[in-house]
């Protein structure tokens, strides 16, 4: 394990990332709206380019955030990022918040939490459009609990965190070859779907490109949600959710779907010592640094769907997730 190497990786990263700004403070592309630009002030803030991240945050809230605290205000969202509706306003809440732009935060937090299930306590995929029957997800709550925390919004985070642990000891049949995440009518776990259509719905043990980065970000989640509350559930969550992914496919380490679940197993390291989760965790890393381009950029995040903003996405997932790992592993050393 050489932690200078993922030290460097970050700070190569920040560099292509910020040569993507324009002078206005956007993200280029631009004409792709949130897709682009959503998980980039938290990416660039952590590394310390505040002034770079304000010009970004300003940007936002001028062409972007409108008068409900949604970023609704410029282009329309499409693809992934209209089916999980709440993703990039959850990013956004994260990194304003930890900026301190308030401005920003406040209004889009109190817009989030309106998605929340009243009495389950998942968020709900379609975002406004939804009612309180159609689908809640793990992806959206674990996302929608993070920003929560980041606010201070504790009681709905702690109902995010709850959803998240019913989902899990509800699975039918048990959780050994399947894990399916979302639930509808409140009370209800999805699991017929078109097959061209699972991905949304469950991930499987023994299949390859499964989405590892649902079940590494509620695992994380929880893990931080544990260390707000001390309630030991949570972290109990947590190594379940992350155990289920260790008995998935070889590819859990090296796909581009895996960096969500290195940065859960970093936060559980940090919080337990488990010398199995620090070996994960290093895994992933060692993953992310083999497929980082020579521009310090890499091609597709978790999210990503073949536009040119997966690049600007991809290169800013890599340093949050790159940052939380080496923040958690230089703390066992």
């Amino acid at each position: 394990m050489n932690l200078r190497n993922y030290r460097q990786a970050t700070i190569h990263a920040t560099k292509w990332l910020l040569s993507q700004q324009t002078e206005d403070g956007a993200m280029k592309p631009v004409e792709h709206g949130v897709a682009t630009f959503h998980k980039v002030p938290l990416a660039i803030g952590i590394m310390g380019q505040v002034d770079r991240a304000a010009r970004l945050c300003a940007w936002i809230e001028e062409n972007s955030l409108d008068e409900e605290g949604d970023f609704a205000e410029f282009f329309p969202r499409a693809g992934l990022h209209q089916h999980f509706y709440s993703w990039a306003n959850s990013w956004l809440i994260c990194g304003a918040q930890r900026l301190g732009q308030f401005e920003i935060s406040v209004p889009a937090l109190d817009f989030l939490v309106s998605l929340q299930h009243p009495v389950a306590g998942g968020f709900l995929t379609a975002g406004p459009a939804a009612g309180v029957n159609d689908n809640q997800d793990a992806l959206s709550t674990a996302t929608a609990g993070l920003a929560c925390l980041y606010g201070g919004q504790i009681a709905a985070a702690e109902a995010a965190g709850d959803f998240l642990l019913w989902l899990g000891d509800n699975q039918p049949g048990g959780a050994a070859a399947r894990l399916y995440y979302v639930a509808c009518d409140g009370d209800s776990i999805v699991t017929e779907f078109e097959e061209d259509e699972a991905e949304y719905f469950v991930v499987q043990v023994g299949k390859k490109d499964q989405w590892y980065h649902v079940l590494g970000l509620v695992a994380g989640f929880l893990a931080l949600l544990h260390q707000a509350t001390g309630q030991d559930q949570y972290l109990e969550g947590t190594h379940r959710y992350l155990q289920f992914v260790e008995s998935c496919a070889s590819d859990r380490y090296v796909s581009e779907k895996s960096a969500f679940w290195g940065w859960a197993a970093a936060i559980a390291y940090q919080a337990t010592g488990n010398a199995n989760y620090q070996r994960i965790a290093q895994e992933v890393a060692e993953g992310l640094l083999a497929n980082q381009l020579p521009n310090g950029s890499w091609l597709k995040g978790c999210m990503g769907e073949d536009i040119t903003a997966d690049v600007v996405d991809a290169t800013a997932e890599g340093i949050i997730v790159l940052t939380q790992i080496l923040q958690s592993l230089s703390v066992g050393e």
